[in-house]
């Protein structure tokens, strides 16, 4: 589909193996995203400029990927997730209805020290419902954050975090 056009390409709505990319009507999408084949976006998602997904990508209702972030292949990104500028999502994460990844440490109105820390999602990771990723995280490899923990440290690969902060609950050995 074009970019922001609202019509599907194709004869499928995306995801069900047709190549096909569907842009729901009320979506807002930047005509220099670039959706990979088989990728949904879904009523009032915004994917801003820059944005580059790969193929088999869910972008559920509501939620926000910021300018120039890079999703991989298989990625679900449900209903309401805000994602900042530069955010990288690798192949097969997972991130649950209303998360929340931050950018800035210091946030307030024309901060002249405001330095953006995108956060790291890896691959096959998964975080929960109304989990917050502080600025600069990095979420490893097969890592679980728990639904709503406040991720204030980087979480190793194959760890299950939970709470407020989140601290690890189990680690697991990946590959």
């Amino acid at each position: 589909a074009e970019a922001g056009s609202g019509r599907a390409s194709g004869a499928g709505p995306g995801g069900a193996g047709s190549g096909a990319r569907m842009i729901h009507p009320t979506a807002i999408v930047h005509e220099t995203a670039q959706l990979g084949e088989d990728t949904a976006v879904w009523q009032g998602a915004h994917v801003r400029g820059g944005v580059v997904t790969g193929r088999h990508v869910s972008i559920g209702g509501g939620a926000e990927i910021g300018i120039g972030c890079r999703l991989g292949d298989r990625v679900r990104v449900s209903f309401g997730v805000f994602l900042p500028n530069h955010t990288v999502v690798e192949n097969d994460v997972f991130l649950g209805p209303r998360m929340v990844a931050c950018d800035d440490r210091y946030p307030r109105t024309n901060n002249p020290q405001y330095r953006a820390e995108p956060p790291i999602f890896r691959r096959g990771c998964s975080v929960g419902a109304g989990a917050v990723i502080l600025p600069g995280i990095e979420v490893g490899e097969d890592a679980l954050v728990g639904a709503g923990a406040v991720v204030t440290r980087d979480v190793p690969a194959g760890a299950v975090v939970v709470g407020n902060p989140a601290r690890v609950l189990v680690r697991e050995e990946v590959g």
